[in-house]
């Protein structure tokens, strides 16, 4: 029996026993027993407790609770004094989900991006954030605060920080911040978390804490028949042919939904994805970061953005996928990406990683310029795959960190990484190749095995979208 159920039977029970009790109390209790001093009592012991102050940004959620009590013992139900009525998850927590991703400075040049629950560990419950601090200094000392709505009571845990990926110099890094939830506080009722430099809970101030909101996946089956692909951030302007075409191609080999990070955009390309996102097969974040950081960390913080993608995706798709807009994974032996797992995977797999080879656009004349697809038009490949091009499918729930080219640190020290073999597998880049392996080229004419179907659904999108004025 769930949660839900197991409370709406108690409050079934409690209400004929409340019936049942007034009913016997008619009997037994003497006139005026009950009077207007008693009620006094009841209504002002309610105003004293919704007067209290809390000192937290926490406390609009605890005087929402308050409100309903209220109201139900001014005269709804008896029944409802003793068990109001609980509103899910989303409902309790609209008013903060509601809000834009950001980036929340913790201090100058330390900040957060986003919160996510992590319950994948039967000891503990953590909180994982996705974090941005100065690399060549110490990183500050942070603390996680919580407010338990029964009794009231604040709880304080450390936070432990882990670094995302390499740094090349950059002045700033991506960071994996956790805290442990402590065990007195209900996950379910949570909504956000309170980051602080302060230690002590009744120290925070709006000047010195950030409320973070907590990502929380909604009650819905993971999705095992397809699987999700995570971009890292993009700006300017990209031809809508060729974004159509990688949307296309990649829902033809199985991807199913798409997450972007808008790092400043051009409107007409956001009018593509809007269109997608309209349609349900794109979902859009925003990623400005700040100014003093965007020209100082690592290929526009994209470890930090496909990071958060794995959070964010961890208990909606059974597979995510990472590479960038000029890449395609793309089976050998069948269509679709996600029959490689039925055979190349098992429980114990965080990932599978493949080799990746360039088809270069720049250095390769083709005798088809015609045929305007790109991935039909280029057909010449290098011969010999380049560590940067690999790329890599996972299984969310067995990774606790990883880089666009490879899985950092699986979630379990038994989970493995598969290295998939080229005769299963290809990544396929297409773009200027700058590496030693360009110099010998091959023909493989893998990707023509799509070219009826994509153009077909090429065609059709790109007509919808020059009619509506889109494009």
């Amino acid at each position: 029996m769930s949660r839900r159920q197991t409370k709406r039977l108690l409050k079934k029970a409690c209400i004929f026993a409340v019936v049942g009790v007034v009913i016997l109390s008619s009997f037994l209790i003497l006139p005026g027993s009950f009077g207007p001093q008693m009620v006094s009592t009841k209504i002002q012991g309610l105003q004293e407790k919704t007067q209290l102050k809390m000192e937290t940004t926490q406390s609009s959620f605890i005087k929402e609770s308050y409100s309903a009590e209220e109201k139900d013992f001014m005269g709804v139900s008896a029944a409802d004094n003793f068990f109001p009525l609980q509103k899910s998850r989303p409902e309790r927590c609209s008013r903060i989900r509601e809000e834009k991703l950001q980036f929340y400075e913790i201090v100058q040049g330390s900040v957060i991006y986003s919160a996510f629950l992590d319950y994948r560990f039967k000891d503990q419950t953590f909180i994982r954030m996705i974090s941005i601090f100065p690399s060549y200094s110490e990183s500050p000392q942070m603390y996680c605060h919580f407010l338990d709505l029964r009794t009231e009571e604040y709880f304080t845990s450390v936070v432990e920080i882990e670094e995302l990926g390499t740094n090349d110099g950059f002045t700033f890094q991506g960071y994996l911040s956790s805290c442990d939830l402590p065990d007195e506080i209900d996950s379910y009722t949570l909504c956000s978390v309170n980051v602080s430099m302060e230690p002590e809970s009744f120290r925070q101030t709006d000047e010195n804490t950030k409320q973070i909101p907590l990502h929380v996946s909604e009650d819905q089956p993971v999705d095992t028949e397809t699987y999700g692909l995570c971009i890292p951030p993009i700006s300017g302007e990209i031809s809508a042919g060729r974004l159509v075409e990688f949307l296309e191609l990649s829902e033809i080999l199985g991807v199913s939904h798409f997450v972007f990070y808008d790092a400043n955009l051009s409107d007409k390309t956001l009018r593509v994805l809007q269109y997608y996102q309209e349609i349900g097969a794109v979902t859009l974040n925003p990623w400005a970061l700040p100014q003093n950081i965007a020209s100082n960390i690592q290929d526009d913080g994209q470890t930090v953005a496909l990071n958060d993608c794995l959070y964010r995706n961890i208990d909606r798709f059974k597979y995510v996928a990472f590479n960038k807009l000029e890449e395609f994974i793309v089976p050998l032996q069948s269509k679709r990406t996600l029959e490689i797992f039925e055979t190349e995977s098992d429980e114990d797999t965080a990932g599978l990683c493949f080799q990746g080879f360039t088809f270069d656009t720049s250095k390769f004349e083709e005798k088809r310029p015609h045929i305007l697809l790109y991935t039909q038009r280029y057909a010449a490949r290098t011969k010999v795959p380049t560590e940067e091009s690999a790329r890599c499918i996972v299984s969310p729930k067995n990774v606790f960190s990883l880089e666009l080219n490879a899985i950092s640190n699986p979630s379990e020290t038994f989970y493995i990484t598969r290295n998939v073999e080229t005769r299963v597998g290809h990544v396929f880049r297409y773009g200027e190749c700058n590496y030693d392996e360009c110099n010998s080229s091959f023909q493989d004419l893998t990707m023509a095995k799509y070219r009826e179907e994509l153009e077909k659904r090429f065609n059709l999108t790109m007509i919808y979208l020059q009619q509506y004025r889109v494009v």
